[in-house]
């Protein structure tokens, strides 16, 4: 077991389609966290969203009530184990309240809190050796007076080369295999992999080998900010409606320029399986388990665009931004 010398919030939105697939992500984090001497230096946020803004809760399959259920069982896992968890629940009548809000405001209530805010995400696992990690980095940047930053995980092989410097040495060389099945392959991003099978990956690892970018490839899975980057400023911009990564990768490269660093773990390995095979249930007229987008209601492809649209006016400095009544327009 590990004793932390830094303090650390992972913090998870959960929407109501995803709560079958949070019982793995709750295994994951108990994966994780049961690694930690100092239970009181790890802080659990879980947000559950019952709003159905853009997809309906099929009342024949399941109720609000079996959610809550399921999403009050995980935590009861968690503080079993000794850890303080946060949780709250957003409902239709608190209005329009996404992932990218809940990061925004997760990243803004602690970064005075604690040293590192870490972003969970239902479809993904943490490294068991997460923390062996952190606290390594840690030793080195306070040494080199280094305090604003990212760091993330290795991934699996991604769709396109742009990522390579955040995919895993085992995978580097692998191609991508881009057909009907690509969400089954287990060698490359977005597959399912077990707990135990990113630990058998991980299991190999003697040293950590860290190497660093000066410039954002941010996925928003298994994502570890400094506190300090976001006092600087750094944090996900009101306009934007989902890109939550996106935006936190434009805020940086604006404010910081050439002294932005992102370090990358590149032999210890994530799961972020996008295309989980429990990612999307529940949802009113719709049969979409693994959550491919030309299967999302065009509510859902209108708020996407809308999103984008803002992106762009973000980067170009032109144009007015959509809010989230415009959905509703």
């Amino acid at each position: 077991m590990i004793k932390l010398n830094k303090k650390y919030v992972i913090g998870t939105h959960i929407m109501f389609f995803e709560i079958e697939m949070y019982k793995d992500f709750i295994d994951g984090m108990v994966n994780l966290l049961e690694t930690v001497e100092n239970k009181e230096n790890v802080t659990i946020d879980l947000c559950l969203n019952l709003s159905q803004n853009l997809e309906k809760i099929d009342y024949n399959q399941i109720t609000e009530s079996d959610i809550l259920s399921k999403f009050n069982k995980g935590i009861i896992r968690i503080e079993e184990l000794g850890f303080e968890v946060v949780s709250k629940v957003h409902t239709q009548e608190d209005g329009f309240y996404f992932h990218t809000d809940y990061r925004r405001d997760l990243n803004y209530h602690y970064c005075k809190k604690v040293d590192y805010v870490m972003w969970g995400e239902t479809d993904s696992f943490f490294p068991k050796e997460a923390f062996y990690s952190l606290e390594s980095l840690s030793q080195y940047t306070d040494s080199q007076n280094i305090h604003r930053y990212i760091m993330c995980f290795a991934d699996r092989k991604m769709w396109d080369d742009s990522w390579n410097p955040t995919v895993h040495i085992d995978y580097e060389n692998l191609e991508y295999i881009d057909d009907e099945n690509h969400h089954l392959h287990k060698t490359q991003a977005k597959s399912q992999l077990s707990i135990e099978e990113m630990n058998e990956v991980n299991s190999k690892v003697e040293d950590f080998n860290f190497t660093s970018i000066n410039y954002p490839k941010v996925d928003g899975s298994c994502l570890v900010i400094s506190s300090d980057l976001i006092k600087s400023g750094v944090n996900i911009p009101p306009c934007l409606l989902y890109n939550d990564d996106e935006g936190l990768a434009i805020m940086a490269q604006k404010l910081c320029g050439n002294n932005f660093t992102q370090f990358i773990c590149k032999n210890l390995l994530k799961v972020h399986a996008r295309r989980h095979s429990q990612k999307r249930l529940y949802v009113l007229d719709e049969d979409n388990p693994n959550s491919f987008d030309d299967r999302k209601p065009s509510s859902f492809v209108k708020f996407k665009q809308m999103s984008q649209s803002n992106i762009r006016s973000l980067i170009e400095g032109k144009n007015k931004f959509y809010e989230y009544g415009d959905i509703v327009k």
